[in-house]
């Protein structure tokens, strides 16, 4: 039921029982046309909320949904919408399966609010934010450049967008002033880390002892593709990562790669790993950093978080500082390039 369908509805009532009482708009409408649809489908869901509908044969969709304020994604196959939706809107979408971010338009109440976020997606892309390091690789001149373009770019276009929503405008201005803050914050570490630590780069290395007591060292490793996987007994997601570690092993056995455990527990918690090591049937080579988070190896990688993975080449050379998790399918891909 449209809005103004409902108030002359609601005005007619008014008008008959002769009461004051004023009705509340408790649903939001949202409608659509998807093109090229993938599947004969179409869901609306947050966190919270999933409701699945059908499209008619023109790729069509329409409800009314009793839902909270918030962001929904609605989705037919692999293309995800974001929506922004309230009580009370009437939002109608449009947009190719095929190419939904650049098709993707809104029209109706509501609609201000959502195109402009979908405007918002297609500029990130246009100026690669969803990289950063891009940025960060820039010399000093170029960057301070690129910076002031996704700036005057981002204000631009609140200020384009017409009737937004006053709670998005504060919201958004602020999350923009972050975002130029953290750039410039970060630029001469990250610039720093990203010279040091590019492709091709030799390697920092290291020279730690094995679980039997025998020094690892990278340059004895020469010759074979090192995967090292920075990790902790105490830490959680580290230990999520182990089966998917152990499988990865197997599959790449008798393969020119060498697998690396590079705990950074503290020589206090010596026990602990070896015991871990043992629980667990870790394989690979097992080493102890020597001086936890403070070992050389750990802050020349510039390391302040982990699960870490790193991968380097037969040289001695890095091919990812950050490389692929093993639960990740790009890491297998990434192997098959490289024909390990």
């Amino acid at each position: 039921m449209k809005y103004s369908y409902f108030a002359i509805l609601l005005t007619l009532v008014l008008f008959i029982s002769c009461k004051k009482e004023v009705d509340v708009v408790d649903f939001t409408t949202v409608s659509g046309t998807i093109l090229n649809p993938i599947n004969t489908t179409v869901s609306i869901a947050n966190r919270t909320y999933s409701k699945t509908l059908d499209l008619d044969s023109s790729g069509k969709f329409k409800d009314t949904l009793h839902i909270d304020d918030g962001v929904y994604v609605l989705r037919n196959g692999e293309s995800n919408i974001i929506l922004e939706l309230k009580v009370g809107y009437d939002l109608d979408v449009t947009y190719d399966a095929n190419k939904a971010e650049e098709t993707l338009s809104f029209s109706g109440l509501g609609a201000v609010n959502n195109n402009y976020f979908a405007d918002r997606v297609r500029l990130q892309e246009t100026l690669n934010l969803q990289d950063f390091n891009t940025f960060f690789r820039l010399e000093k001149s170029d960057f301070d450049s690129k910076v002031n373009e996704v700036k005057t770019t981002l204000d631009n276009l609140i200020s384009n967008a017409s009737g937004l929503d006053s709670v998005i405008v504060v919201s958004e201005k602020r999350s923009n002033r972050q975002l130029i803050s953290f750039l410039q914050g970060s630029y001469v570490q990250k610039h720093e880390i990203l010279t040091k630590l590019a492709e091709n780069m030799p390697s920092p290395t290291f020279n730690y002892p094995d679980i039997n007591g025998h020094n690892v060292s990278l340059s004895s490793l020469k010759g074979k593709y090192v995967y090292i996987d920075v990790w902790a007994t105490w830490c959680g997601p580290c230990r999520v990562q182990i089966p998917y570690l152990k499988e990865l092993e197997e599959k790449y056995e008798n393969k020119n790669i060498e697998f690396i455990g590079l705990s950074i527990d503290t020589q206090e918690n010596k026990g602990k790993w070896e015991a871990m090591v043992a629980e667990r049937n870790l394989k690979g080579i097992q080493l102890l950093a020597d001086k936890d988070w403070q070992s050389k190896f750990i802050q020349e990688y510039y390391i302040t978080g982990i699960p870490r993975f790193i991968l380097i080449d037969p040289k001695g050379n890095i091919v990812s500082p950050d490389a692929p998790r093993p639960s990740d399918p790009a890491l297998t891909k990434l192997f098959d390039k490289l024909k390990i």
